[in-house]
């Protein structure tokens, strides 16, 4: 804004950069760029700097690198901790030379160096470890092949994409708070159940001994990644896959007969409502051929689940079968074995095998017809025909549904530790979720996908500042969490009308401190005044929460 006498209002944007900045500096984040990621002196951006404002813009605005500029020069930078915009600004070609020297870097070294900083600066726990991965997918077409072997290819899309070309992200986080601690970028066709021995190991060494859980979906559940981790003297939970022989025989045995159970764990059902979900764990100790400890649980609230989705599956396979039934004695339908093969790809879409009773019923009609011509000394002048059609007898089998009745709920857990309590099993396992959110803000808020680079060199070094982005907000968002849980804190009010955030995300956080500015008029070219906004009773509740003094706030100290 200016006006005719020569001066001009310039307004910059602080909103939560100063919030997480607080992260990097206690995290030593810039120092760590600036070791692994020299400035040679010829660049006018200090390469550490270009990544900071990088990681910065991922975790607040999440622009792409082509806009990130624009976005920086409307940035306070002494709110931000950075130095103030080189001539020029920051370009989209100065930035993607930045990413391309943290490829060039040692990338595993300094990733790992800066989750043990957050680690240490923040008391994280990392006695129980998750891990799990998804898929990012890509537009167009961006060849070649990284240094470290990454290349886009197709494979399992979990984006429901297999047209797209993608990359696999690997991501561990702690128990603690959901803090990234480790990452690993694969090529798109990887599959999971390769990946566990290779990720085990890093956290193994992050962590500087095998004393810590790990947890992990049932693409874990392999030999030679369990057994693996059991010569480390690791120990690691996971979820048996259904063709496992021991889940099969627990099966068949818990159709016929339901074994003594108790409770082991009760906690509030997942979604809010009031409703309690309750854990009962059946008796006995079972072990897979290798020795590991296979618990059985039963789950109050997956019970109801799997018994509103069976009879949801049988309605579906009675309205197919009743679809089914007008089509028969027509075309491909007119013989006993097709009617037969139709009506088991029918039970089996929904899988209702075993389930629904199906009789294919048949009439045979006859009748005379009288031959043609005139009568001739044949004694028959008739000929008998006969015409066989079918109809279907649906019925639902009672027996099977209360032998499937018996299985609602019930659910295996594998660990490694046998002497691990059951109770602990359940409640590690319980937390794998967590991660899930991770990669919902990974994918949603903070837009990974779809890839927007042209070189994968460039791919990879962004997802290693994805990385650090997701760990500076799950910093911030434990630490606010701790302490909103100490006793006596007083509410946090970040919702509209005032409603309470008793686990504030971090993403609500920053929408609380949108739009916070710092104005400067400036006349004749020099700045005369500055002004700054005042901030809210809420904001500054916030602030003494984490301990940030208003003046660093501001950057002014």
């Amino acid at each position: 804004m200016s006006s005719g006498s020569g001066r001009a209002l310039r307004r910059h944007e602080v909103g939560a950069a100063p919030l997480v900045a607080w992260v990097m500096r206690r995290t030593g984040l810039r120092e760590i760029l600036a070791e692994h990621v020299p400035a040679t002196g010829r660049e006018a951006v200090a390469p550490a700097d270009a990544l900071t404002l990088i990681v910065l813009n991922l975790t607040l605005a999440r622009d792409p690198l082509y806009e990130l500029g624009a976005w920086a020069d409307g940035l306070d930078p002494r709110a931000a901790g950075l130095p103030a915009p080189p001539p020029g600004g920051y370009s989209d070609d100065r930035l993607a030379r930045a990413l391309d020297r943290l490829h060039e870097a040692d990338r595993a070294t300094l990733m790992t160096r800066a989750a043990v900083a957050a680690v240490r600066a923040f008391g994280v726990r990392t006695d129980r470890i998750h891990n799990d991965s998804t898929s990012v997918k890509a537009f167009g077409r961006i060849p070649g092949r990284a240094r470290g072997g990454l290349e886009l290819r197709r494979g399992h899309s979990k984006d429901h994409r297999p047209d797209l070309r993608q990359l696999v992200y690997c991501l561990s986080i702690s128990g603690d708070g959901a803090v990234p601690v480790h990452h690993r970028v694969y090529p798109g066709n990887r599959n999971d159940d390769t990946t566990h021995i290779e990720t085990w190991d890093a956290l193994r060494a992050l962590r500087g001994s095998p004393d810590f859980l790990y947890v992990g979906d049932c693409k874990l559940c392999t030999e030679p990644q369990l057994g693996h981790i059991r010569a480390g003297g690791g120990t690691a939970v996971t979820s048996p896959p259904e063709n496992l022989l021991e889940v099969k025989a627990f099966r068949r045995e818990l159709r016929a007969s339901v074994p003594d159970s108790r409770e082991v764990w009760r906690r509030p059902a997942p979604g809010g409502g009031g409703a309690t979900e309750y854990f009962r764990r059946f008796a006995g100790v079972r072990r897979t051929r290798a020795g590991d400890a296979l618990h059985w649980f039963r789950s109050s609230r997956k019970r109801l689940r799997d018994r509103d989705d069976r009879e949801r599956r049988l309605r579906q396979a009675e309205d197919d079968l009743a679809e089914l039934a007008p089509k028969l004695n027509r075309g491909r339908l007119r013989r006993r074995p097709d009617i037969l093969r139709a009506v088991r790809a029918a039970l089996a879409r929904r899988r209702a095998e075993g389930l629904l009773a199906v009789r294919v019923r048949h009439h045979v009609e006859t009748w005379r017809v009288r031959r043609r011509g005139r009568p001739g000394p044949s004694p028959a002048p008739y000929r008998i025909r006969r015409r066989t059609t079918y109809g279907l007898e649906v019925s639902r089998d009672a027996e099977a549904l209360k032998a499937e009745a018996r299985l609602d709920g019930v659910f295996p857990l594998l660990c490694t530790d046998p002497d691990l309590p059951p109770g602990a099993v359940l409640r590690a396992y319980k937390s794998q979720p967590a991660l899930e959110k991770r990669f919902c803000q990974f994918k949603t808020i903070h837009r990974a996908a779809p890839l927007l680079f042209k070189r994968v060199s460039r791919v990879e070094a962004n997802m290693g500042a994805f990385f650090l982005a997701l760990m500076m907000q799950a910093l911030l968002e434990r630490e606010l969490r701790r302490r909103l849980a100490r006793p006596g804190a007083p509410p946090l009010r970040l919702y509209p009308e005032d409603r309470e955030a008793p686990h504030p995300t971090a993403s609500r956080l920053f929408k609380t401190f949108a739009g916070v500015s710092t104005y400067t008029l400036i006349q004749d070219g020099r700045p005369v005044e500055e002004h700054r906004d005042e901030l809210s009773p809420t904001q500054r509740q916030a602030l003494d929460m984490l301990g940030i003094p208003e003046e660093t706030f501001w950057g002014h100290a």
